[in-house]
């Protein structure tokens, strides 16, 4: 994927919200994938993922109910017919921004917590 994890301020350069939603949503399954081990199959959705970080690295609930609404509004977006905008796009861009923040933090938190023999 090689995506490269960028804040809602770039996010919102976006003017279409299926462009906004997919990137930030791809850029969200990477990170789960690289960063916290969630499986990479073709077959395990972004909400399995969401749930294997959350019993593999202990994921707040408020962090886990952020990451399923912005998952939540991605398949509105991809799989019904009649729901083509996103309510509001600052929400969902600030939204993706406080969740990848948390997200790193945790990252951050696991890798000054390591143990590191030469």
């Amino acid at each position: 994927m090689g995506a490269t994890f960028s804040s809602s301020t770039s996010y919102l350069q976006y003017k279409n919200d299926f462009e906004l939603v997919i990137r930030a949503t791809k850029d969200l399954e990477h990170l789960l994938e690289s960063g916290f081990g969630a499986p990479s199959d073709k077959k395990t959705g972004l909400h399995d993922k969401i749930t294997y970080a959350q019993d593999t690295h202990g994921l707040s609930k408020d962090t886990v109910k952020k990451l399923r609404y912005l998952v939540t509004i991605r398949n509105k977006l991809v799989h019904d017919h009649d729901f083509n905008k996103l309510p509001d796009r600052e929400h969902f861009a600030k939204s993706y921004d406080t969740v990848e923040k948390e997200l790193k933090e945790k990252l951050k938190g696991k890798s000054e917590g390591a143990c590191v023999i030469s």
